[in-house]
């Protein structure tokens, strides 16, 4: 009887030794769970954020190596509008120059002309001075200036210029 006894009294230890251990793996399961939980909401932040620095790093190296936006015009990039802005410049600027240069040679021969006209404009013609005292003479005896004009074959505007001069008219 104190075999039977020893035997139930091991069964019943070995027994709740069995409940006991599965009581506590139960416990370690639920608590490895958490962890298991804990673990993988840590894993998708730290995902998360790696995607966040990934982008950020991604946005100042285009941030930094953008040349400043302007807008596209038919396929023309950046780097072509300033080229050609470069050579219209460049162009313009020479064009400046021939204009400068070009004032100057026409100044230069405007003043040489003007020189040149000067004592030819000083010189009285001897037809001059005899038409003006014809002029005169004529206006003394009567005519007008239609009639000297006529007479004399030239325009009335200069029998008239003539008049003037001499305060006669």
């Amino acid at each position: 009887m104190i075999d039977l006894a020893l035997t139930v009294l091991l069964a019943l230890s070995v027994l709740s030794l069995f409940v006991f251990v599965y009581i506590r793996e139960n416990a370690i399961n639920k608590k490895l769970k958490s962890y298991e939980k804990a673990f993988d909401a840590l894993n998708q932040g730290l995902h998360k954020m790696e995607k966040e620095l990934r982008d950020t790093k991604e946005s100042i190296v285009i941030m930094t190596n953008v040349q400043p936006e302007a807008p596209v015009i038919k396929g023309v990039s950046y780097e072509d509008l300033t080229e050609m802005s470069r050579l219209i410049i460049e162009q313009f600027q020479e064009l400046q120059k021939e204009s400068t240069d070009f004032r100057d040679g026409m100044l230069e021969r405007f003043v040489d002309l003007e020189s040149k006209v000067r004592p030819i404009a000083m010189m009285t013609s001897p037809n001059a001075s005899a038409d003006e005292t014809k002029i005169m003479a004529l206006y003394d005896d009567g005519f007008n200036c239609e009639e000297i004009a006529k007479q004399l074959r030239i325009g009335t505007g200069e029998v008239e210029f003539v008049l003037k001069l001499h305060n006669l008219k």
